[in-house]
């Protein structure tokens, strides 16, 4: 029986990451995925943003992971001819006048000139930005990979998993190698037992509205232009996994639109997220030809091709993994 290389477990935004990269160097795979209608995936706003969190601090290794970004999404664009990269800026409405005065300060720091396109008495416009459409990525990736006999709908069981030295099996088919991209999950799996995953939960939503503006907006919440009066805003952040609901994010919008808007859905999922909040790559302790991808919170379009091309690199060419979210981190 011929070997696959690959044994893919989740088709999330990290797990159809592996999966391009692995299709893109002409290598063969098999995703298998329980299509849950819950996940942290299919209810992301899919931004990339260089300049994150209250503090508004440079997200790590921005510089490569927006290059990894770019170059990843083009690729896959041109390969299932559709527009799933959205380049947008961001705009910040300053709060106070100490609001305006620190991000003048940042003028002066050329880590952060890069990225301000432009600053004024109101807020500051960044660049080095935009989305991209989580869902229509992940639906078109799918239904690419099926119609090739490389996606089928199921529920992972370790038990169903055999081992031997140089290949996995599973439901009759033999896999050189298992990439486990599961997410939450991986709690229940517990694969890679030896770390710990926090739950996140959050939600976000869709409104039409008439408001106009070609820019995401950040103030508390994101507010991220779609289509013509279309938006989808987000996110909440809970430490639990419990479904809070949409009233905060409710809360919060009509702040900005008053009652001018319509609610048109409200969606809910659980990220995983590691204690430091870097993503976790790398090799299993004991079963050497089984792989983790996980823990990309909020981050997961712009982090995932970055960590699957370095995952892809260590498999392949014995490449190093980032110390910062290399598995190892987490082992004695």
């Amino acid at each position: 029986m011929k070997k696959i290389d690959y044994l893919i477990v989740g088709q999330g935004i990290s797990g159809t990451s592996f999966a391009w990269r692995a299709y893109f160097a002409k290598q063969s795979f098999i995703i298998i995925d329980n299509e849950k209608s819950v996940t942290a995936s299919k209810a992301a706003l899919g931004i990339y943003n260089p300049i994150t969190g209250r503090k508004f601090n440079i997200s790590w290794n921005y510089n490569n992971l927006l290059y990894e970004l770019n170059e990843f999404y083009s690729d896959v664009e041109n390969k299932l001819n559709v527009n799933i990269l959205h380049k947008k800026n961001i705009f910040r409405p300053f709060k106070n006048s100490s609001d305006n005065n620190e991000w003048n300060v940042r003028l002066s720091s050329n880590r952060y000139k890069k990225f301000i396109k432009e600053i004024n008495e109101v807020g500051v416009l960044t660049k080095g930005s935009g989305y991209v459409d989580v869902k229509k990525y992940l639906l078109k990736s799918k239904k690419y990979f099926k119609k090739n006999n490389r996606y089928f709908c199921d529920t992972f069981k370790s038990e169903d998993l055999g081992i031997s030295n140089d290949f996995f099996s599973y439901k009759n088919k033999k896999f050189r190698n298992i990439i486990m991209c599961t997410g939450i999950d991986e709690k229940n799996i517990k694969s890679f037992n030896q770390i710990k995953l926090n739950s996140v939960s959050g939600n976000s939503i869709l409104i039409k509205c008439e408001n106009k503006t070609s820019h995401i907006i950040n103030k508390g919440i994101n507010i991220l232009p779609i289509n013509k009066n279309e938006f989808h805003i987000g996110s909440t952040y809970y430490q639990n996994v419990i479904d809070e609901g949409p009233d905060e994010l409710m809360s919060k919008t009509k702040q900005k639109f008053e009652d001018n808007f319509t609610l048109i859905k409200s969606m809910f999922g659980i990220r995983s997220a590691s204690n430091d909040r870097r993503p976790i790559i790398g090799r299993h302790k004991h079963n050497k030809r089984m792989y983790i991808i996980n823990a990309m919170g909020s981050k997961g379009v712009s982090q995932a091709p970055y960590c699957a091309k370095k995952l892809f690199n260590f498999i392949n060419n014995n490449e190093n993994i980032d110390d910062e979210i290399n598995i190892d981190r987490f082992r004695s």
